[in-house]
Order: C-alpha cells, then structure tokens, then sequence
C-alpha cells in the first residue's frame, strides 16, 4: 500500500506529451513516417490503419529522425501497434541536441552518455507503450537493428518534464533578437531547474556553485524567489566538506559567498544566512587565510586547488590571475555583508581590509574580456583601458558564462549601445546557427554559411556542433543547453529595464533604465512582494519612465 511505501520525497517537476515538428529523415524502409506528426493518442489502437512502419525487409535499412523544434528534457514515448516478430523487434533510440550529434554512435567526435543516456538499445514490444530516456534534446534517431523485420508505430511523443513555474519577469524592446535572446536565456534556466539546479541537462546535471551566480541573477530576473536556489546551495554546503572547497575548486568558494550574498540581497532571506553560517563562516575563513598584507604576491597561489580557474576558455591564460584577484576581492566585500548579518563585525572588517589588499594588486587589462570584465566590477581597471580592451573586436571573445560580467563591464566603461550591440552579435549568432537553448561555450569564429545544428551534414562537411567545443567539451560532449549562459537575461532586466537592488528584500529599489540606442524597452522585474513594472520610451529627445510597484517596494 501508498503508506507503506519509503518515500523520499515528491516530484515537483510536471509532464508533458509533445508532438514531433517534423520528420528531417527517413530511409527508404519508412512509410507514412507524417502519421506520427499529427497523432495524439496516449493508447495503442489494435485495429487500425494508422501508423507509420519501419521495416527492414529486401535489406532495407530502417531509420527515422525526429525534430521536435525545441530543446526540452525527458525522453520519448513509443507507443507500437503491431510487430513482425511477437516477441519483440530489436531497436536503437538515440537522443541528440543537434541533428548530427543523433546520428553519432557513442565514442564519434565525443558523444557520450556521461551524466544521462542518449543511447539505448531496446526491444519494442507488440501493441505497447512505453518511455525511454532522460536527457536533454531535440532529435531523436529510430533505428531497427534486425533484417527482415518491421514495427509500426502508432505514436511517438516526446516526454517534456519541467517546473511548471510562471515566467514573472518579462523584457521586451524594439529590437526582436534581443527579445529573443532573454526568452531563449530564461528557457535555458527553466530546463536546467530539474530536482537542482543543474548546469546543463544533456551533461553537467549537478550544481556547480560558481556555474549557479549567472543562473541565480537570471532566475531571480525571471521567476523571482524559487526555493530551488536554496536548496541547491544547501545541498552544496552538505556535500562540499570542509576544508576542502565547494565541487574541489577553490574560486568557486568565492562564488558560493558572492550567491549566497547577492541570493540574501534578493529575497531578504536571514534566515537562510544564519542556518548556513555553520559552513559559509568557515569556507571565509578559510578564503581569507589565503589573502596576505603587504606582500607583492598577495594570493597564495600554490594553495589554489586548481590554479587561477574563472572560466574554461581564461583557463592557464596569464590573465586569469587578474580575474581570480578581481573575483576574490568581489567575494570578499560580498562576505562583509554577511558577516554584519550575523554580527561578526570584526570578521567584516578583516574582510574589507584584503579586499583593500587584493584591490591594490596592479593589472592592466588585456585580452582576456573576462578578466578585464572582473578588474573592471571591482573597480580594479583604468575604465578607459578597459573599455578599448572589452570592446576590441566586438562579440569576439565573448564567454557564455561570463556574459553578464562583460556586457555590464562595458556598459559602465563604453556605452550600453556597445554592450547591446556584442550581445546582439554573439548571442544572436547562436539563435542563427538554430539554438533554442544557449550554448557551453560559443565563438563567432565557428560560424559559417549555411551551419546549423537542424541540418544533416555529409561526411566531411563542416558540423558546428561536432567539429566545435574545447577543454572539457569537445565536440558532441558539448552540451547546448547550459545555465550559466543565461546571464543576459539578468543584464537586460537589471542595466537596460534598470532594476537595481538598494536594500535586502528589495524593499528599496532604485529604478534607472538605459536604452542605450534602443527606441523603448518595457517590462517586469519580480520581487519577494510582486513584480516592479518598468516602461521607458524615447520622446522628444528625452527618456520617459514608468514605474509601478508593491507599496511595501520604496522607489528611488
């Protein structure tokens, strides 16, 4: 019985039934292969003509490829109305976020089943309804694997599970590619916001607490104070035992202070600071032992587990010490505030003085935009230095993860035209090369004419997905539905919509949008006490704000 069961908890994820958009391939032992783009059924029918066959029969090779027109997370749901062979007819399902990464067996240009399987070799059952996988996609490969068979498929539907959350936060603007562009980051966030916040749903379905800042600020921008981002750090403080550092990197310790403050300064939570204090204090301590006064070298660095590590594309570059230098300073002003919460004021003050310390640690901007972008937040940059070296060579160079750090360095060092005009080019290039979903990691130099992850490409043709990807994510193993590319939507609501954050709670806000070249921008901001809606418009040579707000909300 129900109550007799052990359960651990219950599912808050919702399932959907979606349709196929389109077939992109059958082989010539398909037929009616259309039937299942229009079939809703749930039951398999035992007497009836419709269905689409596979048959391998006169050596004919059996395989059908699906396009359900969007990412999602789930798997497929194959309902058969009849087999040649009662016992069942063998069957290869393979998942892919691209057309070509489907057709990739295991093992070809690094597709893998690592953290979900996208590779199942079956037995489809006669008259039968059943569900395979649990990974993200958005094409799925049939294939019948024994001669001289056939199945008939009555159905297949692909099995959508997400948080049936509303979208609170909204933008829109006079330029539809940056529409698109935060409706395709808030997507990305909403599929990664699994049991956890995972970082990718495809690969890397595991919180990540450095990977969590940019997936924070966008879900907060969107769908305001979900009880996932605490319980994902909580989960974080329970399996990162110290001393060691939160998923074994030693910077992503200065992320988990810089979430957990800026996640308080949102919600107004202090209760969640206080509970945590048995492992945030600690993990502070433990920072600021690796800070030292008036040495040239004021970073430990052979105390870093993994080197100067901000993100994989600065990873071993000479800049990344400047980004680290410039994130730990960040962290530690972020762990001041925390500590004044708890009324640790003199732990707030030893933070404060190495932040000073880090800060006073001379770097020049260079190449790197993600470095600059941090020396530049912590105020550590001559901002024309870095508004040349930020925008050199426009959306060159960008970083998925660390968008929101770059385009808000260079709107506070260039202009917000500039910043809009590099999101526009790099990100758009995604949503032009097909995405439904933001990428690992993205540059402009793979884009080509013509390259599409919802084209099949013959053999030896150039794949933007296959024949791309770096470090730890070469090729297929490159997931196309990553978290922390989600960013811009925080930077669009926060530096465009100007939503800032004055007080915990956001009881005071201070509300300043930057239409940079733009003719108007609108939208909402969620809040712990309802949404602030923002409206800006161009008219007669000036910007006209509306703001509407929660009385409990205090509008500077």
């Amino acid at each position: 019985m129900l109550a007799d069961m052990r359960k651990i908890e219950t599912d808050a994820r919702r399932c959907d039934l979606v349709l196929p958009k389109r077939i992109v391939y059958a082989s010539e032992g398909v037929t009616r292969a259309d039937w299942v783009l229009t079939n809703t059924d749930t039951q398999t029918q035992p007497r009836t003509e419709n269905y689409a066959t596979l048959s391998t029969k006169d050596g004919k090779k059996a395989v059908i490829l699906l396009d359900f027109g969007t990412e999602i997370f789930g798997g497929i749901q194959i309902i058969t109305q009849g087999l040649s062979v009662v016992a069942g007819v063998p069957a290869k399902i393979r998942f892919g976020e691209s057309a070509n990464e489907a057709l990739a067996a295991v093992g070809v240009k690094g597709a893998c089943c690592d953290h979900g399987m996208r590779e199942f070799d079956i037995i489809l059952p006669p008259n039968g309804c059943n569900r395979i996988g649990q990974t993200g996609f958005r094409f799925v490969y049939i294939e019948l694997t024994r001669p001289d068979t056939f199945a008939r498929f009555y159905a297949l539907q692909g099995v959508s599970m997400y948080r049936d959350i509303p979208y609170l936060g909204s933008f829109r603007c006079n330029d539809e590619i940056l529409n698109r562009i935060y409706d395709t980051c808030a997507y990305t966030v909403h599929l990664c916001m699994q049991n956890l916040l995972w970082d990718g749903i495809k690969r890397d379905r595991m919180v990540w607490i450095g990977d969590m800042h940019p997936e924070m600020l966008a879900i907060r921008s969107v769908f305001g104070n979900q009880p996932i981002v605490e319980d994902s750090l909580c989960y974080v403080s329970a399996h990162s035992v110290l001393p060691g550092w939160p998923n074994g990197i030693t910077s992503y310790g200065v992320w988990y202070l810089m979430v957990l403050k800026d996640w308080y300064w949102y919600s107004g939570n202090e209760a969640l600071v206080a509970e945590l204090s048995y492992y945030w204090k600690p993990l502070l301590e433990q920072l600021l032992a690796l800070v030292h006064e008036g040495e040239e070298k004021k970073l430990v660095e052979e105390e870093l587990s993994r080197g100067f590590f901000l993100d994989w594309p600065s990873k071993s570059h000479p800049e990344a010490e400047a980004a680290i230098y410039a994130l730990c300073a960040q962290g530690l002003h972020a762990s001041a505030k925390l500590c004044e919460l708890i009324e640790e004021d003199e732990l707030a003050v030893i933070c404060l003085r190495k932040a000073k310390a880090l800060k006073e640690t001379s770097f020049e901007p260079g190449v790197m935009k993600q470095a600059t972008a941090m020396l530049q937040l912590a105020g550590m940059a001559d901002r024309e230095k870095a508004g040349k070296a930020l925008t050199a060579g426009g959306g060159h160079g960008m970083s998925t993860f660390m968008s929101y750090y770059i385009l808000k360095a260079v709107s506070q060092t260039a202009d917000m035209s500039v910043a809009l005009g590099m999101l526009r080019e790099y990100y758009g290039a995604m949503l032009q090369a097909g995405a439904t979903t933001f990428w690992e990691d993205f540059d402009l130099d793979w884009v080509r004419e013509g390259a599409s992850i919802d084209k099949l490409r013959k053999e030896g043709e150039y794949d933007i997905h296959g024949d791309n990807g770096r470090y730890c994510y070469e090729g297929f193993r490159h997931s196309l539905c990553h978290g922390w590319s989600s960013g811009p939507a925080a930077f669009l609501a926060e530096e465009v919509l100007g939503c800032h954050i004055l007080d915990p709670g956001c009881r005071r806000m201070e509300i300043k949008p930057d239409l940079g070249s733009l003719e108007w921008a609108e939208g909402t901001y969620p809040t712990p006490y309802g949404e602030v809606s923002v409206s800006a418009k161009r008219k007669n040579g000036e910007v006209v704000v509306e703001v509407k707000a929660p009385e409990e909300i205090s509008i500077i």
